[in-house]
């Protein structure tokens, strides 16, 4: 394959990735207003995904017990139990600044606190960048009424919660590298050993109840698309394109997810949340170039 077509493929595979994790904020916000409790979704994301990841378990070779245990919980079931309960409290548009726009932020947070990992003076210029949109997001929920408040910043404080287990587990990840097929499966099957057991005889269900539509778009979403289909196309566009390129057509998540919620899902953007989704992304952004500047020196 020449060189033209193999970056117009990593492109592709890019373009495809973005709609995935574009998506995935607003079909998660769309099901946090539906009938399904958050519990029932993260038991859907796992259920499907461990059915999927079955396929490819004679395919990878599994860590020990131990990193199954830790990537489970940190990229399995804390990430997704804070998530899913955030999008039924807070907007989609908290959602793309505090998840994917606050990525950056959390992950060199803890990797300075928990491997003492200091952020370049340029780096924490991003950071901070980043760190003022997160602060325009919490002003614009402060600005609503009392009980909206209340509601909204226990949101927001999820959606952190999520974005940081997703932080430890991209450094567990540097810590004990696999191969991205086998950390998929690892964390699926791992996390669905794990929950779907206690959400069975002891969570609060309302897949009883819900439409069949409303289960079957979360299952095929959550445990299809955004377990497998977006992984396996992300590493594709990386092999294509270099990880730091591909990190910069991402940093359009934030933005591109929020806009698309006013028309979607009806929520309107606020001017602190325009303003805090322009400091995450240009941050994202600057914090992507910078780390394909110290690659290349």
């Amino acid at each position: 394959m020449s060189e033209h077509h193999s970056s117009r493929a990593g492109l592709i595979a890019a373009f495809f990735t973005i709609c995935i994790w574009t998506g995935f904020i607003l079909v998660s916000r769309h099901g946090g207003k539906g009938m399904l409790t958050g519990w029932d979704v993260t038991a859907l994301r796992f259920g499907v995904g461990a059915l999927i990841a079955l396929i490819f378990l004679s395919r990878v070779t599994l860590p020990p017990y131990k990193v199954i245990l830790l990537f489970s919980a940190f990229g399995g079931i804390g990430y997704s139990v804070a998530v899913y309960a955030g999008f039924r409290l807070a907007p989609a548009a908290h959602a793309a600044v505090l998840l994917p726009g606050a990525l950056p932020f959390a992950t060199a947070v803890i990797a300075w606190l928990w491997l003492r990992q200091k952020p370049s003076p340029a780096q924490r210029v991003a950071l901070m960048l980043v760190f003022i949109g997160i602060a325009l997001t919490a002003a614009d929920t402060l600005f609503h009424g009392a009980h909206l408040t209340g509601i909204q910043m226990l949101g927001d404080l999820l959606f952190l919660c999520g974005s940081s287990s997703w932080a430890v587990f991209t450094l567990l990840l540097r810590r004990y590298p696999m191969p991205p097929l086998a950390a998929a499966v690892t964390t699926t099957l791992g996390s669905a050993i794990l929950y779907l057991p206690v959400w069975w005889l002891f969570l609060p269900s309302t897949m009883g109840q819900a439409p069949f539509a409303e289960i079957a778009m979360q299952a095929a979403y959550q445990g299809v698309l955004v377990v497998f289909v977006a992984m396996l196309l992300y590493t594709f566009a990386v092999r294509r394109l270099g990880a730091q390129s591909v990190t910069l057509l991402m940093a359009i998540v934030p933005g591109l997810s929020a806009l698309a919620a006013v028309p979607v899902l009806d929520e309107p953007l606020s001017l602190f949340t325009l303003a805090g989704l322009g400091a995450v992304t240009i941050g994202a952004m600057l914090g992507a170039r910078l780390t394909s500047v110290n690659h290349a020196k």
